[in-house]
């Protein structure tokens, strides 16, 4: 906003509450499109060039203690000839700013709870005040503009959120739409949980260049959703328009406006949805029907964390009532990243955890995990201490000499297996990739049995059970044998097999003895069965 020298455009939102919801009504028209503001109130004749532009909706600045620039062309006239001309005004108040936001020369609000309020509601009667002066009828929507401050205040954020609900409350009372300017992270996060004194308009502030007005990873999307939301998605920027430039921010309207030609329609279900948890770690995402109310979805990462892992809370609170949602009408999913080696679990407290079954979560390509929840409460990655499932399936054959092995693939229950390890008598032989679930085996005792198995082995290092056993025991050398073999019998062995050629010694008609032989030196080791 340029008040603090930062600028942006409005939103007049209206969301119908009880008392004075008619009486708004009648003033407040849905505009959906483009706006813009600037600092001073362009002249008529600027507007009538602008015509030319995608811009409908005009932000003008009422006053307050912290605003930057003076009425210029705003007065009751210039209302009237700019409503008259088509444009749709959003009227906006530069009042106190929160305790901790940074700026010299700011007036700031009290860090009394209790005086916060009175500033806030005194902030509201001189907006109503104001509006008198420039010729804007009773029920005109009105925001607040909060500038962005530290988003690790605690005491900080509980002084704008008594501010703001006694500026809603008080407006409210005197039958005007009480709006709210602010950055997403700060002002909007803020307010999003005051319950009944939620805002009837938000415009959020992150300049990102979306234009439209939701999916921001700061505010749920289950907020404002009934036309009731502007994103300021540039800030400060020159556009020149029919011959004439006007520094400005651009912004995405969906909402009421003074001067909109038709009035909100009924609420409707709150539609599908995401909402982050602020440090890149985890967000939430819902489908229609996920809800029946309007609610705040909100998901804030465990502090301090559990040892080496990752946590985040996730609350569901109705917005009318306040109550918390306790059940969804559909599952909602949520995602978190950085899953290598750690669990999905759940808690309701956040320190007993218990794991997810594995038909509630699946890998994603990112390397994180999609969970599936139809309840709230706290959702983790924690390290991973369940051994994969026994390897199936495990068989052997020998191949010239060889023996070949192979197997099933094993489950894991936070991911996917990553090795298998070949034993030989229970100690390690071979590790093979998972994809591969087959190995050569060269190795054998000569003269006693040796004993294989498999065990699967996961991200984490767990080992699983290993499969059963394949024993293989040595091939009794056979009788009737020359007490010494013949040279000519090896070399004839080695020429039969591809090394060499027939010995000139060997006879045509070989002896018995020799084939009982090469078939033992073959084999000289087989399955037990």
């Amino acid at each position: 906003m340029r008040r603090l020298g930062v600028l942006a455009a409005v939103l007049l939102v209206l969301l119908p509450s009880s008392g004075t919801a008619a009486e708004r009504t009648a003033r407040a028209g849905v505009y959906t499109g483009y706006g813009f503001d600037a600092c001073t109130a362009p002249s008529s004749a600027s507007l009538n060039a602008w015509s030319a532009s995608p811009y409908r909706a005009l932000g003008i600045y009422l006053g307050g203690v912290n605003r930057a620039c003076k009425d210029g062309n705003l007065n009751a006239s210039w209302v009237s000839s700019t409503l008259a001309s088509g444009w749709s005004l959003l009227p906006l108040y530069v009042g106190l700013q929160a305790p901790c936001v940074s700026g010299a020369g700011l007036a700031k609000i009290s860090s009394n709870l209790t005086t916060a309020a009175n500033q806030g509601r005194a902030a509201a009667d001189d907006a109503v005040a104001l509006t008198g002066k420039f010729g804007l009828p009773g029920g005109t929507p009105i925001y607040f503009d909060m500038e962005g401050y530290s988003t690790t205040d605690a005491s900080c954020t509980k002084v704008v959120q008594s501010f703001v609900t006694a500026w809603v409350d008080e407006l409210r009372a005197q039958g005007f739409v009480a709006g709210v300017y602010g950055s997403a992270a700060s002002t909007i996060r803020d307010i999003s949980t005051l319950g009944a004194s939620l805002p009837d308009a938000a415009w959020i502030a992150n300049w990102n260049g979306v234009e439209g007005v939701f999916g921001d990873p700061h505010v749920s999307d289950s907020l404002w959703a009934n036309h009731q939301r502007v994103h300021q998605y540039k800030g400060g920027h020159k556009e020149t328009w029919g011959g004439v430039t006007i520094n400005i921010d651009s912004n995405y309207v969906d909402g009421p406006v003074l001067g909109g030609v038709a009035p909100p329609p009924p609420s409707p279900p709150p539609p599908a949805g995401s909402v982050g948890s602020g440090d890149n770690r985890a967000i939430v995402s819902w489908p229609d029907g996920a809800f029946t109310t309007p609610v705040a979805v909100t998901l804030t990462p465990v502090v301090p964390p559990p040892a080496n892992g990752y946590a985040v809370q996730l609350t569901v609170t109705d917005t009318g009532t306040s109550a918390p949602v306790t059940t969804f009408g559909a599952p909602v999913t949520l995602h978190i990243t950085g899953a290598t080696g750690l669990a999905p679990a759940s808690s309701t407290d956040g320190v007993t955890w218990i794991a997810l079954p594995k038909t509630s979560y699946k890998a994603a390509s990112d390397g994180g995990v999609d969970i599936q929840t139809t309840v709230p409460g706290f959702f983790a990655l924690l390290p991973d201490t369940v051994p994969p499932s026994r390897p199936d399936g495990f068989a052997g054959r020998f191949v010239n000499g060889t023996l070949r092995l192979s197997w099933s693939a094993s489950t894991d229950n936070a991911g996917s297996i990553v090795s298998y390890n070949v034993l030989l008598d229970g100690s390690p032989l071979a590790t093979v990739p998972a994809a591969t679930r087959r190995a050569i085996v060269h190795t054998f005792h000569p003269s006693t049995q040796s004993v294989y198995r498999v065990q699967a082995v996961d991200a984490a290092g767990n080992v699983s059970t290993p499969s059963r056993a394949l024993v293989v025991v040595p091939t009794r050398r056979p009788t009737g044998l020359p007490h010494a073999l013949p040279h000519w019998a090896w070399d004839l062995y080695n020429a039969q097999h591809g090394q060499g050629t027939r010995p000139a010694k060997a006879p045509k008609k070989l002896p018995a003895w020799y084939w009982r032989w090469a078939g033992w030196r073959s084999a000289p080791f087989h399955l037990k069965r």
